[in-house]
């Protein structure tokens, strides 16, 4: 079923009266090659030993999600997907076993959230911040999620408060990256410890915002700023070294998902408001021996507000609206995989 509510942009005040999460559905089969949406494909070449694994990569639909949702991030963790908040269910938290192809309802968030952060670190999922149940406003909170126990534990909070940011795992630290409602500086929370620290934060103020650890660094990637739209910027921060310029995407997107696969950065979706009102399907890889940016296979599906993590040598990116600067939730998951 697709939930279809219709919001204005980000940028305006909202209030969203949320029901209640939908029961979990049986599970359906294992994932499978869209057959409706997706361009039409070509033959692909067969690997050969030391070929290019992606050559053989192409977007496949997964299970579909519980609940349909949006403005929410995707985490990896112990072989499963974490999805934690979003419009269309602001406490839920569900997980996908990769190997079952299954979806499994969770213990609620300790507060309803959009537009939230996450990480993994150790044994345990992390979310920051985000936006409280109704309205935009940025909320300062931080909670740890353990799976084994199926339960939440409040954390140190934010040094200020965060929505639309990104958070990245980067050894034992654990930044949360741009987003709106506080400093714009870089923060950077110690697990091990449940303290946090501020630094400089990049030089393009973002939200909507992507970011990836990449080669030992934080890559923060395109989002958007009021007066300067949707960017195509890119800034990578070097813990030992500070921030620097890093290769500019093709497009300028925000809302978006970007994740590692393959030792290149992968982003997909996303939308643009500034200039139009318009959801992207189009996909990027980022690869280290070029240097550069370039288009690949798009999205079956064209969404934003999505979030995207690498599991088992695959990309998988739950929900997402299909509807720029407003809530028309799917809840599919792409994979990009084999």
């Amino acid at each position: 079923m697709k939930v279809r509510i219709i919001t204005i942009f980000a940028l305006l005040s909202l209030l969203a009266a949320c029901g209640g999460p939908p029961p979990a559905p049986t599970a359906t089969a294992a994932p499978n090659r869209p057959t409706d949406s997706a361009p039409p494909q070509t033959a692909e070449p067969s690997a050969s030993p030391g070929a290019d694994p992606l050559l053989n990569y192409s977007w496949l639909l997964g299970t579909t999600m519980p609940s349909t949702r949006s403005e929410m991030p995707a985490v990896a963790l112990n072989g499963r997907l974490y999805v934690p908040g979003g419009f269309g269910g602001v406490a839920r938290l569900e997980a996908y076993d990769p190997l079952t192809a299954n979806w499994t309802v969770l213990a609620n968030l300790p507060a309803g959230r959009h537009h939230l952060m996450a990480a993994a670190h150790g044994e345990f999922l992390y979310i920051f911040g985000g936006s409280p149940t109704l309205g935009f406003g940025a909320t300062d909170g931080a909670w740890r999620y353990d799976p084994g126990q199926d339960r939440w534990e409040e954390l140190a909070p934010l040094p200020d408060a965060r929505s639309a940011g990104a958070a990245v795992t980067l050894g034992d630290v654990i930044y949360v990256v741009g987003g709106s409602g506080g400093s714009g500086e870089l923060l950077a929370y110690y697990p091990l410890e449940n303290r946090w620290d501020s630094l400089p934060g990049p030089q393009q103020p973002r939200e909507h915002v992507a970011a990836v650890a990449f080669d030992g660094h934080l890559w923060v990637i395109g989002g958007r700023w009021r007066g300067d739209g949707e960017l195509k910027s890119v800034e990578i921060y070097d813990p030992s070294g500070g921030w620097r310029e890093g290769p500019a995407l093709q497009t300028a997107r925000a809302g978006f998902a970007a994740a590692v696969v393959e030792g290149r950065i992968l982003v997909a979706g996303g939308e643009v408001i500034f200039t139009g009102s318009e959801t992207l399907g189009s996909v990027e890889l980022f690869d280290p021996n070029l240097g550069s940016w370039a288009f690949i296979e798009p999205l079956p599906a064209p969404v934003h507000g999505v979030g995207a993590a690498t599991l088992v040598g695959q990309v998988y990116l739950p929900g997402g609206s299909d509807r720029a600067g407003a809530i028309d939730n799917l809840g599919r998951l792409q994979i990009y995989g084999p």
